[in-house]
């Protein structure tokens, strides 16, 4: 019984771990050094397949905060600052952005993307951003997001480091490994 019980209890957990992280994360890398930093974005995709695929991603910096390198299809969005309180958002003022205008898609669901470089001035780097990123050629089937299904933004915060699912994924395993141990 407390093997079924075990089981059950790190499924549920798995299960609600994979769906609380529908929505895109993003982690980026820190370079340079006090009032030169490049901080390196990366941005996860964690939809499924047809739900979507990502156009546009901002982050909140220091002001003065530019663009240092954009990755493939993205460019600098020349619609800078950026809001989402219109569309259901924050009133967060994203003042670094990058857009897709050609058409192309990416990330895909479960692709991610890294390249979305920006340089800051600060003294200190920042040990986490908020960010935003906006879908769309399919239908979300997620709930957590702003506007519209078919164009979902959606708004987190980016941590220094590794993005938030792998360490999800480590708690679950260690959760796992821990109810194995207690049987023994």
């Amino acid at each position: 019984m407390n093997r079924k019980l075990g089981l059950v209890s790190a499924l549920v957990i798995l299960s609600a771990f994979s769906s609380a992280q529908r929505a895109p994360t993003a982690s980026y890398t820190v370079s340079g050094a006090a009032g030169n930093w490049d901080l390196n974005f990366t941005l996860q995709s964690h939809f499924n397949a047809g739900e979507g695929d990502f156009y546009v991603f901002g982050v909140f910096l220091s002001p003065g905060s530019t663009i240092d390198g954009s990755p493939g299809i993205y460019g600098p969005n020349p619609q800078s600052p950026w809001n989402n309180a219109t569309y259901g958002g924050s009133n967060t003022n994203y003042n670094v952005n990058w857009i897709d205008f050609s058409g192309t898609t990416g990330p895909t669901p479960g692709a991610y993307v890294s390249g979305f470089v920006a340089h800051t001035t600060d003294v200190v780097a920042p040990t986490s951003v908020q960010f935003y990123a906006f879908s769309d050629n399919g239908t979300y089937g997620g709930t957590d997001y702003i506007n519209f299904d078919f164009n979902p933004g959606f708004e987190g915060v980016a941590v220094n480091g590794v993005p938030e699912p792998a360490s999800l994924t480590i708690f679950a395993v260690g959760s796992l490994m821990m109810i194995r141990r207690r049987r023994k």
